[in-house]
Protein backbone atom coordinates (compact mmCIF):
# COMPACT_ATOMS: atom_id res chain seq x y z
CA UNK A 1 0.00 0.00 0.00
CA UNK A 2 1.19 3.50 -0.83
CA UNK A 3 1.55 6.04 1.97
CA UNK A 4 1.62 9.77 1.22
CA UNK A 5 4.45 11.81 2.72
CA UNK A 6 4.10 15.57 2.47
CA UNK A 7 7.03 17.77 3.40
CA UNK A 8 6.33 21.46 4.01
CA UNK A 9 9.68 23.05 3.30
CA UNK A 10 11.60 26.16 2.31
CA UNK A 11 14.83 26.08 0.31
CA UNK A 12 16.61 28.48 2.70
CA UNK A 13 15.95 26.32 5.77
CA UNK A 14 19.08 24.30 6.67
CA UNK A 15 16.97 21.80 8.64
CA UNK A 16 14.89 21.22 5.51
CA UNK A 17 18.08 20.55 3.56
CA UNK A 18 19.14 17.98 6.16
CA UNK A 19 15.63 16.50 6.25
CA UNK A 20 15.76 15.96 2.47
CA UNK A 21 18.54 13.39 2.90
CA UNK A 22 16.86 11.80 5.93
CA UNK A 23 13.60 11.40 4.02
CA UNK A 24 15.28 9.96 0.93
CA UNK A 25 17.02 7.34 3.09
CA UNK A 26 13.91 6.57 5.14
CA UNK A 27 11.66 5.97 2.14
CA UNK A 28 14.13 3.72 0.31
CA UNK A 29 12.55 0.37 -0.50
CA UNK A 30 9.12 1.51 0.72
CA UNK A 31 5.99 2.43 -1.21
CA UNK A 32 5.96 6.17 -0.52
CA UNK A 33 4.41 8.98 -2.55
CA UNK A 34 6.58 11.98 -1.69
CA UNK A 35 5.36 15.53 -2.19
CA UNK A 36 7.23 18.72 -1.30
CA UNK A 37 4.97 21.64 -0.40
CA UNK A 38 6.32 25.20 -0.59
CA UNK A 39 6.39 26.99 2.77
CA UNK A 40 8.07 30.40 2.44
CA UNK A 41 9.63 31.43 5.72
CA UNK A 42 10.51 34.94 4.53
CA UNK A 43 8.04 35.71 1.73
CA UNK A 44 8.61 38.50 -0.74
CA UNK A 45 8.37 41.47 -0.23
CA UNK A 46 8.92 41.27 3.54
CA UNK A 47 12.23 42.81 4.72
CA UNK A 48 15.26 40.68 3.92
CA UNK A 49 16.99 38.81 6.73
CA UNK A 50 20.68 38.20 7.25
CA UNK A 51 22.47 34.84 7.44
CA UNK A 52 24.55 36.20 10.32
CA UNK A 53 21.40 36.16 12.46
CA UNK A 54 21.54 32.36 12.25
CA UNK A 55 25.15 32.10 13.39
CA UNK A 56 24.40 30.89 16.91
CA UNK A 57 21.90 28.22 15.89
CA UNK A 58 24.12 27.24 12.95
CA UNK A 59 27.04 26.40 15.22
CA UNK A 60 25.05 24.93 18.10
CA UNK A 61 22.46 22.97 16.15
CA UNK A 62 22.79 22.83 12.34
CA UNK A 63 26.44 21.73 12.17
CA UNK A 64 26.14 19.04 14.91
CA UNK A 65 23.07 17.58 13.17
CA UNK A 66 24.86 17.61 9.80
CA UNK A 67 27.89 15.88 11.28
CA UNK A 68 25.73 13.21 12.89
CA UNK A 69 23.95 12.59 9.59
CA UNK A 70 27.15 12.59 7.55
CA UNK A 71 25.94 15.47 5.38
CA UNK A 72 28.11 18.29 4.08
CA UNK A 73 26.64 21.74 4.68
CA UNK A 74 28.26 25.15 4.32
CA UNK A 75 27.08 28.46 5.70
CA UNK A 76 25.98 30.55 2.67
CA UNK A 77 28.47 33.26 1.77
CA UNK A 78 25.89 35.88 0.76
CA UNK A 79 24.87 38.43 3.36
CA UNK A 80 21.11 38.22 2.86
CA UNK A 81 18.84 35.21 2.88
CA UNK A 82 17.34 35.02 -0.65
CA UNK A 83 13.64 35.09 -1.37
CA UNK A 84 12.40 31.70 -2.55
CA UNK A 85 9.18 32.46 -4.46
CA UNK A 86 10.89 31.94 -7.83
CA UNK A 87 12.49 28.69 -6.69
CA UNK A 88 9.07 27.48 -5.55
CA UNK A 89 7.42 28.49 -8.82
CA UNK A 90 10.12 26.49 -10.54
CA UNK A 91 9.39 23.55 -8.25
CA UNK A 92 5.71 23.58 -9.25
CA UNK A 93 6.76 23.32 -12.90
CA UNK A 94 9.36 20.62 -12.13
CA UNK A 95 6.66 18.62 -10.33
CA UNK A 96 4.36 18.88 -13.35
CA UNK A 97 7.18 17.59 -15.54
CA UNK A 98 8.01 14.66 -13.24
CA UNK A 99 11.38 16.12 -12.20
CA UNK A 100 10.47 17.37 -8.71
CA UNK A 101 12.82 15.27 -6.56
CA UNK A 102 15.91 15.99 -8.66
CA UNK A 103 15.08 19.70 -8.78
CA UNK A 104 14.59 19.92 -5.00
CA UNK A 105 17.88 18.17 -4.31
CA UNK A 106 19.78 20.42 -6.71
CA UNK A 107 18.31 23.67 -5.35
CA UNK A 108 19.23 22.69 -1.79
CA UNK A 109 22.74 21.69 -2.86
CA UNK A 110 23.21 24.89 -4.86
CA UNK A 111 22.64 26.96 -1.72
CA UNK A 112 24.07 24.84 1.09
CA UNK A 113 27.08 23.23 -0.60
CA UNK A 114 27.91 25.49 -3.56
CA UNK A 115 26.96 28.88 -2.11
CA UNK A 116 24.91 29.95 -5.11
CA UNK A 117 22.15 32.57 -5.06
CA UNK A 118 18.93 30.59 -5.48
CA UNK A 119 16.99 33.85 -5.72
CA UNK A 120 18.62 34.40 -9.12
CA UNK A 121 16.69 33.51 -12.28
CA UNK A 122 19.96 32.58 -13.98
CA UNK A 123 21.01 30.19 -11.21
CA UNK A 124 17.58 28.57 -11.06
CA UNK A 125 17.48 28.14 -14.84
CA UNK A 126 20.88 26.41 -14.76
CA UNK A 127 19.61 24.11 -12.00
CA UNK A 128 16.47 23.34 -14.02
CA UNK A 129 18.49 22.43 -17.09
CA UNK A 130 20.68 20.12 -14.98
CA UNK A 131 17.46 18.53 -13.70
CA UNK A 132 16.38 17.66 -17.23
CA UNK A 133 13.94 20.53 -17.73
CA UNK A 134 13.67 22.65 -20.84
CA UNK A 135 15.63 25.83 -20.22
CA UNK A 136 13.40 28.26 -22.11
CA UNK A 137 10.14 26.84 -20.76
CA UNK A 138 11.45 26.97 -17.21
CA UNK A 139 12.67 30.54 -17.54
CA UNK A 140 9.23 31.55 -18.83
CA UNK A 141 7.65 29.94 -15.73
CA UNK A 142 9.67 32.22 -13.44
CA UNK A 143 8.00 35.24 -15.04
CA UNK A 144 4.57 33.67 -15.45
CA UNK A 145 1.42 35.04 -13.81
CA UNK A 146 -0.03 31.53 -14.11
CA UNK A 147 2.65 30.02 -11.86
CA UNK A 148 2.55 32.97 -9.50
CA UNK A 149 -1.17 32.25 -9.06
CA UNK A 150 -0.44 28.54 -8.52
CA UNK A 151 2.02 29.43 -5.78
CA UNK A 152 -0.50 31.82 -4.22
CA UNK A 153 -3.07 29.02 -4.06
CA UNK A 154 -0.55 26.82 -2.28
CA UNK A 155 0.19 29.65 0.18
CA UNK A 156 -3.52 29.95 0.96
CA UNK A 157 -3.87 26.20 1.46
CA UNK A 158 -0.86 26.03 3.77
CA UNK A 159 -2.20 28.95 5.78
CA UNK A 160 -5.58 27.24 6.10
CA UNK A 161 -3.82 24.09 7.30
CA UNK A 162 -2.02 26.20 9.93
CA UNK A 163 1.41 24.88 8.95
CA UNK A 164 4.02 27.38 10.13
CA UNK A 165 7.18 25.35 10.88
CA UNK A 166 9.71 24.07 8.38
CA UNK A 167 10.24 21.25 7.92
CA UNK A 168 6.88 19.73 8.76
CA UNK A 169 6.27 16.16 7.61
CA UNK A 170 2.78 14.73 7.29
CA UNK A 171 2.79 10.96 6.91
CA UNK A 172 -0.69 9.54 6.70
CA UNK A 173 -2.40 10.93 9.81
CA UNK A 174 0.89 11.71 11.59
CA UNK A 175 2.62 15.08 11.73
CA UNK A 176 6.31 15.49 12.55
CA UNK A 177 7.47 19.08 13.08
CA UNK A 178 11.16 19.75 12.71
CA UNK A 179 14.12 17.55 11.85
CA UNK A 180 13.61 13.96 13.01
CA UNK A 181 16.04 11.01 13.07
CA UNK A 182 15.81 8.59 10.18
CA UNK A 183 14.47 5.82 12.43
CA UNK A 184 11.57 8.03 13.55
CA UNK A 185 10.65 8.85 9.95
CA UNK A 186 10.91 5.17 8.99
CA UNK A 187 8.61 4.25 11.87
CA UNK A 188 6.04 6.87 10.85
CA UNK A 189 6.14 5.49 7.29
CA UNK A 190 5.66 1.92 8.53
CA UNK A 191 2.71 3.01 10.67
CA UNK A 192 1.26 4.97 7.76
CA UNK A 193 1.46 1.92 5.52
CA UNK A 194 -0.15 -0.20 8.21
CA UNK A 195 -2.93 2.38 8.55
CA UNK A 196 -3.61 2.10 4.83
CA UNK A 197 -3.80 -1.70 5.09
CA UNK A 198 -5.64 -2.13 8.39
CA UNK A 199 -7.19 1.29 9.16
CA UNK A 200 -5.59 1.42 12.60
CA UNK A 201 -2.19 1.56 14.18
CA UNK A 202 -0.99 0.87 17.71
CA UNK A 203 1.62 3.64 17.75
CA UNK A 204 4.74 2.31 19.44
CA UNK A 205 3.76 -1.25 18.60
CA UNK A 206 4.11 -0.72 14.85
CA UNK A 207 6.99 -2.60 13.22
Amino acid sequence: MTVKLKVYSDFTCPYCYLAESVIQRAQEGRDVELEWVPLELHPFPSPTKEWKDMKESWESSVLPHAKELGITIKHPVAASIPYTHLAHQGYIYAKEQGRAQDYVKRVFSALFTEGQDIGSEHVLTEIAEQSGLDRDSFHAVLNSEEYELKLNRIRERVKAENITAAPTMVIGDRMLKGLYPQKAVEKAIRCGIRDEKMHFCEGDECY
